[in-house]
């Protein structure tokens, strides 16, 4: 009888490993390669944790516009003595084009106070209106470069994007010689806190909200 009990503890062990490994693999297979490849695991682990919503899967919408995150909050940080939770920074404009669907490529600009920056290499995840963007930005603040890794969530409706969230992850800061970046490893959740971020003319347009101010990228114990 004991052995019987052993043995159907091994089954249940081996069931539970097969289960688990197996949604661990349909979860990683719902990213594209390209997008794996510029993500590491160990990276995406530490965006999720800090609460970044992801969505999977291969058949997103079309996505391609210009759009403005306002006001541009402060969700998650793992950056030491950060800004304040609510933070608000710099509105975060952006251009989405050249959306290649059967690649899962897609291009981005954008302009974030006095930081800007064009992507290196995007890729696309989701389905339907449901969609993140995962891309490797060349940015520039005040004539000084960094590469940083930058992912963007939300749900596209008729007025824009709905429940939009972004991060950004610094890669590498070039030495920082104007201490104006946050460090390597280092990142930031940040959210859309009035929960949409509308459709507007160009990266250059001036509108309400906050055109001015500190960049999602800045170190904050530098200002």
């Amino acid at each position: 009888m004991k052995k019987l009990f052993i043995l159907g503890l091994l089954v249940i062990a081996v069931f539970s490993f097969i289960f688990t490994s197996c949604k661990k693999d349909s979860e990683t297979l719902s990213l594209s390669k390209d997008i794996q490849n510029i993500v590491p695991d160990s990276t995406l682990n530490k965006i999720i944790a800090l609460g970044m919503p992801i969505n999977k899967g291969t058949k997103p919408t079309d996505l391609q516009n210009i759009f403005k995150a306002s006001p541009h909050a402060l969700k998650a940080t793992n950056v030491p003595n950060d800004f304040a939770l609510g933070y608000v920074f710099a509105d975060y404009k952006f251009r989405l084009y050249d959306q290649d669907n059967d690649k899962l490529t897609i291009k981005l600009d954008y302009v974030n106070g006095p930081e800007s920056g064009t992507g290196i290499g995007g890729f696309v995840s989701g389905n339907g209106s449901d969609f993140s963007i995962f891309v490797k930005v060349h940015a520039v603040n005040s004539g000084t470069p960094a590469e940083v890794l930058q992912v963007i969530s939300g749900t596209i409706t008729a007025e824009g994007i709905k429940n939009f969230y972004f991060s950004n992850f610094m890669l590498e800061d070039y030495g920082d010689p104007k201490n104006l970046w946050i460090n390597k490893e280092q990142g930031r959740v940040i959210y859309d806190s009035d929960g949409v971020s509308p459709v507007i003319s160009s990266l250059k347009a001036k509108d309400t909200g906050m055109e001015t101010g500190v960049s999602a990228s800045s170190g904050s114990a530098k200002k």
